[in-house]
């Protein structure tokens, strides 16, 4: 059995409609602030692809109205699961309002739990969107998108915050000094805190610790030149050193 969900967002992005549309419409814009790599084919009924290790979601451009409104449309799975993301750009005066609604079908009895970590993530990405327009715009992302086991919410906080040197119940803005053994000495500030994600923001990164259904995971974007096998080694022996 499956059941109708969708999760509304809104963001007012200093930027212009372009830049905004650019964000979402394209391989560089989305592999800015979306997890995984992107591949986008910029037209109606183009292909759009984002590639996690161990699977990949496909789904078509159902809506294309530069720089207005985007849609994707994934195929219907076997269990009945589909997913639709709209974005609506609208500018106002200097600055952007987006509007984003991912709605569709969920299959399974814990449809519900997934539901609630969607009410979670999508917020969060459409936040890294923003930053990224705002921040980064223009400058290519290496996305690093990584999974660690199954660890209580306590468990991965307190390893985030001691990470980033920053207290128990962080707050946006708060300066930190992220030192972690085998990786790079990291100094920026909090952008970005929920119940399961929390964020820190460099000069030449996004950064996002991440308890979700469970499971630990990171979900960055640098932009600077960096070997990206190595640095997926890096801090995938972080997660693994840390949780273990």
């Amino acid at each position: 059995m499956t059941h109708p969900f969708e999760v509304v967002g809104e963001a007012t992005i200093h930027a212009t409609p372009d830049q905004v549309w650019e964000a979402i419409a394209s391989s560089t814009g989305m592999d800015g602030w979306f997890m995984g790599e992107n591949t986008v084919e910029p037209r109606l009924g183009g292909a759009v692809q984002t590639r996690l290790p161990g699977f990949t979601m496909d789904s078509t451009i159902t809506t294309f109205e530069p720089p207005h409104r985007f849609v994707t449309t994934s195929p219907e799975s076997p269990e009945g699961r589909l997913d639709v993301f709209t974005f609506e750009i609208e500018g106002r005066g200097g600055t952007t309002h987006l509007r984003f609604v991912h709605s569709g079908f969920l299959p399974g009895d814990d449809w519900e739990q997934e539901y609630e970590a969607l009410k979670g993530g999508d917020p969060a990405y459409i936040a890294k969107l923003a930053e990224y327009v705002e921040h980064f715009y223009g400058r290519q992302a290496v996305p690093v998108t990584l999974w660690g086991g199954q660890v209580t919410r306590e468990r991965a906080w307190a390893a985030f915050t001691d990470a980033m040197g920053v207290g128990s119940e962080p707050m946006v803005g708060d300066p930190v000094r992220f030192r972690a053994e085998g990786l790079p000495e990291l100094d920026g500030e909090v952008d970005y805190v929920s119940r399961d994600f929390l964020g820190f923001r460099t000069a030449d990164g996004m950064y996002r610790f991440i308890h979700g259904l469970g499971t630990v995971a990171i979900g960055h974007h640098l932009f600077e030149p960096v070997d990206r096998a190595s640095t997926e080694v890096a801090w995938q022996a972080w997660i693994d050193r840390t949780f273990a």
